[in-house]
Parts: structure tokens; sequence; C-alpha cells
């Protein structure tokens, strides 16, 4: 499996004060418009590089789905294929940097997933999905993280939800893709 946290590190040095609010919105807004000015924005402080994997992170965050879904396993199989302890109503993994991937399921239906960093628990989508893809306390956890975007995708993986986001190679691209999505946005903000 291709492992996103090379990716990631190319990432991190420029998740910093003075970028990582526009990254944020970068990653994780829903709106076309919104990530199509944040990605303006950061082009004058971020290198390409880093910009096309953070385009590319949005479209695997993008993909990731929003609960409460179906999984194509049973429980067992699940418990099984990836690797997960059962405890109570849940399942879940902990992670080697300490943060852990718990599902709350009924049959094959997964009602939710939660990270917990510690103490502190967060579902990992809201409900619904409208401005964010992910709940923004995640995305900081997820860029941070040496693990938790891999395994989270590799768990996604193994519920046989179909994960296929789309992939760029140069910001252009990205732009390209989002064009009309973003003109469109743009009209209805001013």
């Amino acid at each position: 499996m291709l492992r996103l946290a090379s990716g990631l590190a190319l990432l991190r040095p420029h998740f910093t004060d003075e970028n990582r609010d526009m990254l944020r919105v970068l990653l994780n807004a829903t709106s076309a418009a919104e990530a199509a000015l944040a990605l303006q924005v950061l082009s004058d402080s971020v290198p390409e590089k880093a910009l096309v994997t953070a385009c590319n992170l949005r479209e695997v965050v993008r993909s990731l789905p929003a609960s409460p879904f179906p999984m194509h396993v049973d429980e067992q199989t699940l418990v099984r294929t990836a690797d997960l302890h059962k405890h109570t109503a849940t399942l879940g993994r902990t992670l080697p940097d300490g943060l852990e991937l718990v599902l709350m399921t009924a049959g094959n239906l997964v009602l939710d997933v939660v990270v917990k960093d510690g103490a502190n628990k967060y579902f990992l989508t809201p409900i619904p999905v409208v401005e964010d893809f992910v709940n923004p306390e995640v995305v900081d956890l997820l860029v941070e993280s040496e693990y938790l975007l891999d395994e989270t995708i590799e768990l996604v993986k193994c519920m046989g939800v179909v994960f296929n986001p789309r992939f760029y190679l140069s910001v252009q691209d990205f732009t390209l893709e989002y064009a009309f999505e973003a003109l469109a946005g743009l009209a209805e903000i001013f």
C-alpha cells in the first residue's frame, strides 16, 4: 500500500502558525471556492510541491466516508482483517504514536469513527457534512501524526468501502479540476 506519511513530511514544515489556518481551509473546506482562495494565498509562502501534497490530501480527506455508513464486511471479519480489538460495543486499535481509532458499529453499519488523543475524543466526520469534510480538530491530528491517515485509509479499505481519491501532479491540475465549482462558489460569496 502507498503510504502517505512521506508526503505529509513535505507538508508538516509549512503547517505552522503562519499558514495553519489557510492549510486547514484548503484541506477541509467543502467549498471549492474557499479552497481555491486558500490555495492562492498559500502560493506565496508554501512551495508548490507541498501545495500539491495538500491538494492530494484534500482529496483523500474528501473521499473518507461520512458517518453513518454501511461497510461491506461483518464485524468479525473486520476485527480479523484490520487487527482491531473489541471492547463492549466498540472496535478499536491503538496506533504506535498513542492515538486510538475507535469504531462504533451495529452489525455492518458504522455509526461513527472516533479518534482518541489521550483524554480528548473527536468524531472523524461531522454529521451532516456541510462546511468541513472531517471535524476541524482532526485535521491537525491527520497532518501531524505519522500513522493516523494511513491507518484510517487502511481501516476504510478493510471495511470494503470504495476509496478512490483523485490525485494531482501539479497545482494547475487541481485548479482546473475545480475551476467551474470554484467560480460558482465565488459568485455566491461576492
